[in-house]
């Protein structure tokens, strides 16, 4: 594809990538959790305190709406590579909205994590793909599922 297609797109991928949204034809809501861990309660619900260590959790739903992948069903995948069953892949994130920095689960705090939240279920970050105007996430589940 050509850069100058590629920059006429840019500026209207989001309403294109939101069509989805607008028709009602989500499955499952996907959500940003930044999760906060604190040793004064006074920033955390009560039971969120762990051992004296608390934690918070703010949820800021992703828009427009991804496309989820799910790959628990798939017999197809081999176990060894960076995609292992149980995974998610969530397709078509707007790059117009999100840099690679919102995206990747890292932080720069250390106690901050950036995780996500698809439907009920939380996951970690495992990989991320660029393409032309959008990004894919691989995520996948985690075995403590507490919501703080």
């Amino acid at each position: 594809m050509s850069n100058a297609l590629i920059n006429s797109l840019l500026p209207n991928i989001n309403s294109i990538l939101g069509v989805r949204d607008s028709i009602g034809a989500i499955i499952q809501d996907v959500s940003f959790i930044k999760r906060t861990w604190y040793t004064d309660n006074t920033y955390a619900t009560p039971a969120a305190n762990i051992s004296g260590i608390a934690a918070k959790d703010v949820v800021t739903q992703m828009l427009p709406t991804p496309q989820i992948v799910n790959l628990s069903q798939n017999l197809n995948l081999k176990e060894g590579g960076t995609i292992k069953q149980g995974d998610i892949i969530l397709k078509n994130v707007s790059k117009q909205s999100f840099v690679e920095a919102n995206l990747d689960g890292s932080s720069n705090a250390a106690n901050v994590e950036n995780l996500y939240l698809v439907g009920q279920k939380v996951y970690q970050v495992i990989n991320l793909v660029e393409r032309y105007v959008t990004w894919d996430v691989q995520l996948r589940e985690l075995t403590n599922q507490t919501r703080y």
